[in-house]
């Protein structure tokens, strides 16, 4: 049966996955059956590419399960041999073997044995098969993520058996075998729960060629090591299991299949979107991870394979994700447990907190996280009491932040009578963050329209809030946004063209028309006129919606790429320059709520929900949304192809949209 390129994604509560093509052709060097955040390092552990599994047909002549590509295009005998596959609730791929006569299940998923994590394959031949034998090879990689292995002599290939079976021989009971290939590594242990024949190989098989790092400008060719072959006979109706698991830090515990920790199950939409926004809410689960070495910290991972915890990511994704938790509560734990962070990179405290590596560097970090917290207190469906203890002290802290900023206590920002200046330098002011040798490519230095609007509106929400403030913040902040939101409007506005630019750095407006401002029309705190803002909506969906989401930039411009392609410093420079990204398509949803009725709403953004459920069904990695689309027709997905924000945008967007009254 042919197999699209299509991926699959599976993930633990530690944010430790798997991922790889239905066909299991690795195309990506972070395709694998086991890549592990367990051993705590500032990047994942590519541990294990996949098994090489053989069907032994006769003693001469055995057929492949998997295909490789070694750079001649990849073999077809196991996706020939491949029935189905299926994702859900974990991956799972079913053969046909001795000409249809035999049907073999393979699955897997990841487990904790005495409180260390593992990975389990499960076989399992169907009753009315015939008899098969296999020979398993586990390939092992054990490098960075973003890394390659190359053969080398520092890897220590032996493998020993743990302890001893009663009689002597595997005969069918549990047999555990040690393999520790680097000193600075824990041991592998590898454990099989059938009769077995053992061949030690030691050998490195060569130049494994990921066709997918190539088109991105990387190196494509990886070494895999392979200590030993295993030997299995199934009868019919029979299965067995193949653990591999990290020996270390065990703690007295059962062998349990790590699953995602849930709170209640999101409220039902009624709608025509109703199936797809509870798939939504499943989507979502994966993303969420408890800290391996901080016990009780959650977080988000940005997107898989290549990013961690972003605390931009994860503040702009938390309403979605509190939706689909149906549990505000917990959401404002996590906004609690990421402020000692966000605090000590931005205002440069210190803290005998205990902190963890996390990216929350970004100026906007706490105000996103105000803006979450908004949300939460505002807008979730289970409502917070105002006297909430929680809700007190997260209100508190915004309100801390937001008078650090006025004292001068981050060295990047200076707050004027124009609004929250963004200093020059080498750095990238807001989420469009990309740089080509260390030089931002859209710097946006001065007085960005986004940083501003969540600047000013976390300030309104605190007033809303006056009750917890401090004596004075309160008088503070009603007189300077009564006197700089004037000044800002009046200078964001492009005569030409009739629409809000996208910032100021002090002597100039920034013309270019970006989604940016859509933070300015979803706002509460009306800063532009209704007029202004109809107009800026109008021209902003003429020219940045696409069915995918909305474009960082008009094609108008002279500088707008319609192609998300090349090496890196290619792809960086369109990264913000055109490239379509869906997760915009939450705050324009809520732009299009307040100024448009609800019949004009919903033709708006009727094709777009169509066309992006579509792509979480069909297309990339299924049951999940890309980053990033081109910005050009037929606007292919790009970047990382499972991201936590595009799905809980595509998430609060939907929910907003069912919860219209007609």
């Amino acid at each position: 049966m042919f197999f699209a390129f299509k991926e699959w994604l599976h993930a633990n509560s530690h944010g430790s996955f798997a991922m790889g093509s239905w066909d299991r052709v690795p195309r990506r060097k972070y395709h694998g059956q086991w890549i592990s955040r367990a051993l705590g390092r500032a990047n994942p552990e590519h541990l294990l590419l996949d098994i090489l599994e053989r069907h032994c047909v006769t003693e001469s002549h055995q057929e492949p399960l998997v295909d490789f590509d070694f750079g001649q295009g990849p073999g077809i005998s196991g996706a020939a041999l491949l029935q189905s596959f299926r994702a859900e609730p974990f991956p799972r791929w079913i053969y046909n073997l001795n000409n249809g006569k035999s049907e073999l299940t393979r699955s897997f998923h990841f487990i904790t044995e005495k409180g260390a994590e593992g990975i389990e394959f499960e076989y399992e031949l169907s009753p009315m098969s015939s008899p098969v034998e296999l020979s398993l090879e586990p390939l092992f990689t054990i490098r960075n993520v973003h890394a390659l292995t190359q053969e080398n002599l520092a890897l220590d290939g032996t493998i020993e058996k743990v302890g001893k079976p009663k009689n002597g021989r595997n005969n069918g009971s549990q047999t555990t075998y040690s393999f520790k290939p680097y000193d600075d590594l824990s041991s592998f242990n590898i454990v099989l729960s059938c009769d077995h024949r053992l061949e030690l190989l030691g050998s490195w098989y060569r130049n494994f060629f990921y066709v997918e790092e190539q088109e991105r400008g990387y190196p494509d060719r990886e070494d895999c090591f392979c200590p030993a072959r295993f030997y299995v006979k199934m009868s019919p109706g029979t299965k067995f299991s193949m653990r591999f698991i990290l020996a270390e830090e065990e703690r007295p515990s059962g062998t349990t299949v790590v699953r995602k920790g849930v709170s209640a199950s999101p409220s039902p939409l009624a709608g025509e979107h109703s199936d797809f926004f509870r798939d939504l809410s499943s989507a979502l689960n994966i993303y969420v991870y408890q800290d391996c070495k901080h016990p009780g910290f959650e977080g988000l991972i940005a997107g898989y394979p290549w990013f961690s915890a972003w605390a931009r990511d994860t503040f702009i994704s938390l309403p979605g994700v509190s939706l689909s938790w149906n549990d505000p509560k917990r959401a404002m734990h996590l906004l609690q447990s990421w402020a000692p962070n966000v605090e000590r990179q931005l205002f440069e405290k210190k803290s005998e907190s205990n902190m963890l590596d996390l990216n929350c560097s970004g100026l906007d970090s706490p105000l996103l996280w105000g803006a979450a917290l908004r949300f939460l207190l505002e807008e979730h469906p289970l409502k917070t009491p105002q006297n909430n203890p929680l809700a007190t002290e997260l209100i508190t802290t915004l309100e801390r932040w937001i008078l650090l900023f006025f004292h001068g206590e981050c060295s990047l920002v200076e707050i004027t009578d124009f609004g929250f200046f963004c200093k020059r330098g080498n750095y990238a002011t807001s989420w469009m963050d990309a740089c080509v040798d260390a030089i931002p490519v859209t710097p946006r230095h001065g007085y960005p329209i986004d940083i501003n609007t969540l600047f000013f509106e976390n300030m309104d929400f605190l007033l809303r809030h006056q009750a917890h403030l401090k004596a004075g913040t309160a008088r503070l902040f009603k007189n300077y946004l009564e006197k700089v939101c004037i000044t800002y409007a009046a200078n964001l506005w492009v005569v030409e063209r009739s629409f809000i630019g996208d910032g100021h750095d002090g002597l100039n407006l920034d013309g270019s028309l970006r989604p940016n401002q859509l933070w300015a029309l979803r706002s509460k705190l009306e800063i532009f006129s209704r007029e202004q803002a109809l107009a800026s909506l109008q021209i902003l969906t003429e020219e940045l919606l696409t069915p995918v989401g909305l474009r960082t930039l008009s094609p108008k411009d002279s500088r707008y790429a319609g192609q998300y392609r090349g090496d890196q410093a290619r792809r960086d420079r369109s990264y913000h320059q055109g490239t379509v990204w869906p997760w915009l398509i939450g705050i324009y949803t809520e732009a299009a709520i307040k100024y448009w009725d609800v019949s004009k709403v919903k033709t708006t953004l009727a094709p777009v929900f169509t066309a992006i459920e579509r792509h979480f069904y069909e297309e990339g990695c299924i049951g999940q949304i890309s980053e990033i689309f081109d910005g050009d027709q037929p606007h292919t997905p790009r970047g990382a192809p499972a991201q936590a924000w595009s799905v809980a945008e595509t998430l609060r967007a939907l929910w907003l949209i069912e919860n219209l009254k007609s």
